[in-house]
């Protein structure tokens, strides 16, 4: 089984190659992010939607300490989730196989985010990488960490804008993505994913990086292509 993981605070998102050789992608967003209308769209396409709380709301003055402890258990809750999340497809995947069976990419940082948010990210994701290397028994033989320029480029650029990894899915002629609901919904009906700009909603982005980071992960690492 492979995994390619973007990972946010708000949304973050897996595509799952199993052992059938399909990819499944899941999102895991909060409350606020995702609208009732994608929800709907997304899983009538064949992704597993997950709803997880909102970050935890505090007053403007609120005490550092206060602050920290609750960004701390925001972000055990989110980590426990995708954790037992991937244990429910190993044990579908990977009974009587070896770890390593199990390999995991994940996109680095983006350092277009700065100041308090960045750090709180790096906690964050750093907090994901522990729990995968120990629950998961994770090492350097099947876990791996990519820039997020090395991702765009196995879209097509390393300077890709969002709109531009999604026009990548959409034209990805993998046959196992072709194969999933979700780009069929994409490319036969988009607008049931966009506003009426024609602006693609959250969490269609996170969704798409994912399966990047799943195409980075083989191509560069399993080669399996």
């Amino acid at each position: 089984m492979i995994i390619g993981i973007d990972y946010s605070i708000k949304s973050p998102a897996l595509s799952i190659l199993n052992a059938n050789n399909e990819i499944v992608f899941v999102t895991l967003a909060r409350k606020s992010v995702i609208k009732k209308g994608i929800i709907t769209a997304l899983e009538a396409a064949g992704v597993k939607v997950i709803i997880i709380d909102d970050e935890p709301a505090l007053p403007k003055k609120s005490v550092l300490e206060k602050r920290e402890r609750s960004s701390l258990e925001d972000a055990i809750m989110q980590t426990a989730k995708i954790s037992q999340l991937i244990k429910e497809y190993e044990e579908k995947d990977l009974t009587g196989l070896s770890e390593h069976e199990l390999h995991i990419g994940i996109e680095g940082f983006s350092f277009g985010s700065t100041g308090n948010r960045l750090a709180q990210i790096s906690g964050y994701q750093y907090m994901l990488r522990y729990i995968l290397c120990t629950e998961h028994k994770l090492n350097t033989a099947n876990f791996w960490v990519y820039a997020p320029m090395t991702i765009k480029a196995v879209a097509g650029k390393g300077n890709f804008k969002k709109e531009q990894m999604i026009e990548a899915f959409i034209n990805c002629e993998d046959p196992r993505l072709r194969a999933t609901g979700l780009w069929k919904a994409m490319s036969e009906n988009p607008a049931q994913f966009q506003t009426k700009r024609g602006l693609w909603e959250k969490p269609l982005d996170d969704l798409i990086d994912s399966f990047w980071v799943l195409k980075t992960l083989e191509s560069k690492t399993i080669k399996t292509i």
